[in-house]
């Protein structure tokens, strides 16, 4: 292939992957929940470990790959959840135990080793929404 083809290449790819976004799983949905549940069990069988003995890195890797199993996007789930800011029904409570699994054990200065930006802020906003 030419080099001259390689930007028209590029904007394909990046025409398809824009229109493959996935959206954030619907708050309180309890259908959306069950589909989440699915995927991560089936999940589960890709994974060499269960998410608890996965380092960090490696259960974001899992619950992304969850949420997309499901049909929806982790990081806009995570964002979309923190603006919301109640967590009081019970569906959002599960849908946000799901998207604070990667962070189990990790300290708020820790956070960023794994979320930048939006990303970073939002988990720090709905860790501080869920503390007792």
């Amino acid at each position: 292939m030419s080099l001259s083809r390689l930007p028209l290449l590029l904007l394909c790819l990046w025409l398809t992957a824009c229109d493959n976004a996935l959206p954030p799983a619907p708050m309180g949905d309890h259908a959306a929940l069950e589909r989440l549940a699915d995927a991560y069990r089936a999940t589960l069988q890709v994974f060499p470990a269960a998410p608890s003995n996965l380092p960090p890195a490696e259960r974001l890797r899992f619950v992304r790959q969850v949420f997309r199993e499901a049909g929806y996007d982790y990081d806009a789930s995570l964002i979309a959840l923190a603006a919301h800011g109640d967590v009081e029904d019970a569906d959002q409570r599960d849908l946000a135990d799901l998207l604070l699994l990667p962070t189990r054990g990790l300290s708020n200065e820790s956070l960023a080793t794994l979320y930048h930006g939006e990303g970073l802020q939002a988990m720090q906003g709905l860790r501080r929404a869920l503390k007792p």
